[in-house]
């Protein structure tokens, strides 16, 4: 890697840096819930649909809560498989957004899902991952669990991510 690239990419983790501390500042403002869920409805409209609610960003580190409505549910109650699905690829998906620099790109290659129990209250989606070398073209699996109020892991699922520097 030459100087120039070692720079632009200190550059990005500076950037990134700042906008982390500026996520976290936003979360405590009055009406920031409805903001994000505004501005996913817009970026990923099927996604609103869970009404996500954005607890913590930090490199490497995402979460997303979902409150358990009828909405959300099946013909037993639970939450439904597709919505628990919805919220692990969100999860994942916002994770590497979240970090990316600029001369990166990613696009989700797969997904594999495990439902572990019956999905009976609010969900909270966590992601905790290594952060990747983004000049590598790769394939990154992000692993993400679905807790439920009680602290149980409702469901476990794992994101594929091919990425790579930009063409």
């Amino acid at each position: 890697m030459g100087i120039k690239a070692v720079r632009s990419e200190e550059k990005a983790q500076e950037v990134n840096a700042k906008r982390f501390r500026w996520a976290q500042k936003a979360f405590n403002m009055p009406g920031a819930h409805f903001l994000t869920w505004l501005g996913t409805f817009i970026a990923v409209p099927y996604t609103s649909s869970i009404r996500p609610k954005f607890v913590r960003v930090a490199p490497g580190h995402f979460e997303i809560a979902m409150k358990k409505r009828r909405a959300v549910t099946n013909h037993m109650g639970t939450v439904h498989a597709a919505a628990m699905a919805n919220l692990i690829e969100l999860t994942a998906s916002g994770a590497v957004q979240a970090i990316i620099p600029a001369t990166a790109r990613w696009i989700p290659s797969g997904m594999n899902i495990q439902y572990l129990k019956k999905a009976k209250t609010d969900l909270r989606s966590v992601c905790k991952f290594d952060i990747p070398d983004w000049h590598k073209k790769q394939d990154l699996s992000v692993n993400v669990d679905l807790v439920d109020s009680h602290g149980e892991i409702v469901a476990q699922g794992t994101v594929f991510i091919r990425l790579g520097p930009n063409a």
